[in-house]
């Protein structure tokens, strides 16, 4: 699996095990205050490393209330694209993304799963935007460790699900144990000029 496709399939919780990837009942960082990153607007192109992949795009757009429209495609993979709302917020250092799937291919998503928020850490440096997710077993363990207010279903695969209130998330995620919670990266992506 390419990384850009990855990219695409853990924001659209569509993840090849068909397992959701983290949600969140809540969007992190909506004490803080949610609002538009004026640094990402525009179009960016990534390639995944492993000689396979094809180039993705990701074009983010300005929209009115806090949120962005973003535009999910790669010209060469047959699965069309994707349109997602995304709220973004800062806690410190840590800069993350709370993701909605709303259309693939033009089509109204209906999964009610979609309507959680799926969280990813982003990074701009040097010109470059590198996206991570929430870590499956890493917020699990914050879980059940009681860290962090979720549920984790059962099973190997099983999915996670932050439940924590909107201030308890905050403070957490705000936190160096909250910011460790996310993943390998994703994919690192330029902006088109």
């Amino acid at each position: 699996m390419t990384v850009i496709r990855l990219a695409v399939l853990g924001l659209t919780a569509l993840l090849a095990a068909a397992c959701l990837p983290v949600t969140s009942k809540h969007p992190v960082g909506s004490t803080v205050g949610l609002k538009n990153d004026p640094a990402l607007v525009g179009v960016w192109k990534g390639h995944g490393g492993d000689g396979d992949s094809k180039d993705g795009y990701f074009a983010f757009l300005n929209t009115p209330g806090g949120t962005m429209s973003v535009l999910m495609f790669s010209p060469a993979e047959d699965d069309g694209w994707e349109s997602l709302s995304v709220q973004t917020a800062a806690l410190g250092g840590l800069h993350v993304m709370n993701a909605h799937l709303l259309a693939k291919n033009g089509e109204p998503e209906t999964d009610p799963a979609a309507k959680d928020n799926i969280v990813l850490a982003y990074r701009l440096e040097g010109g470059k935007l590198t996206l991570s997710l929430l870590d499956e077993k890493k917020v699990a363990a914050a879980i059940k460790s009681g860290k962090l207010q979720g549920i984790v279903d059962p099973g190997n695969t099983g999915d996670v699900h932050i439940t924590a209130e909107p201030a308890a998330l905050d403070a957490f995620f705000a936190s160096k144990d909250g910011a460790a919670l996310f993943g390998e990266d994703l994919v690192t992506m330029k902006k088109v000029d």
